[in-house]
């Protein structure tokens, strides 16, 4: 009798242990599938979020209209050549429900971006699953696919350092 009571304390010890540690990876859903999509690219093909899984990201909602988009663009660029062979995916969304692609194509090109820009449109409105109000709105996913932060603003370049901390 005692053996079965050592038994059953040790393996309700073991499996206590197991699920403080692995609770993460058991119990959280992971905001990269349920939040998945497919866009086309502003220079042509295509991009799913969810093959950028295992690497950081910075999802970027923007349009060219934007003032503070305008501002952003620049530090998420300069963000972008630090941190990716650290491997930082920052992949910029524009949305043209309200514009046009020569206005994003323009948007980029005044900007100098080298990372990927996807085209969201009033048909495939990716800014509604992410339920984006406001522009710039900025989606910190960490290497396991999940958000741990976002920011509905205008973000300054030691903010950005700051949560990129929290994703590499």
């Amino acid at each position: 009798m005692k053996r079965w009571i050592f038994l059953v304390v040790v393996i309700c010890a073991g499996l206590a242990i197991f699920v403080a540690f692995a609770k993460d990876q058991l119990f959280t859903v992971v905001d990269i599938q349920t939040k998945d999509f497919t866009l086309p690219l502003l220079g042509g093909g295509e991009v799913r979020l969810s093959q950028y899984r295992g690497r950081p990201i910075v999802l970027t909602f923007f349009t060219p209209s934007c003032s503070h988009c305008w501002s952003e663009a620049p530090v998420l660029e300069a963000m972008y050549r630090k941190y990716k062979d650290r491997g930082l995916v920052v992949l910029g969304v524009g949305y043209i429900g309200g514009s046009t692609e020569e206005a994003l194509k323009h948007f980029v090109e005044e900007n100098g971006l080298t990372y990927p820009v996807a085209i969201d449109t009033q048909k495939t409105q990716v800014v509604k699953l992410y339920d984006v109000s406001w522009v710039p709105h900025n989606v910190f996913f960490n290497r396991r696919g999940n958000i741990v932060r976002e920011e509905r603003r205008e973000i300054s370049e030691a903010d950005f350092e700051a949560y990129l901390k929290e994703i590499l």
